[in-house]
């Protein structure tokens, strides 16, 4: 149950493959995940890059800012 003052947001771990010998692994949120998955394109390099997208398993509850507390 969330209180009044937050909403759930959905996260997602983005996981760049070749990028060294440890992958790059980023959290985002939903509308993210998109412009992550462009970066990994941006850095490609040669051979391409893998990307793997997963959604976090809880979605975490983020504070509401004061516009959408007005609306």
């Amino acid at each position: 149950m969330t209180s009044r003052g937050q909403r759930v947001v959905q996260l997602y771990e983005i996981t760049y493959l070749g990028t060294g010998p440890e992958p790059e692994v980023r959290t985002v949120e939903a509308g993210e995940v998109a412009a992550a998955i462009e970066y990994a394109g941006e850095h490609a390099g040669e051979h391409g890059m893998q990307v793997h997208v997963r959604p976090c398993r809880r979605p975490v509850e983020k504070p509401r800012t004061k516009e959408e507390d007005a609306s």
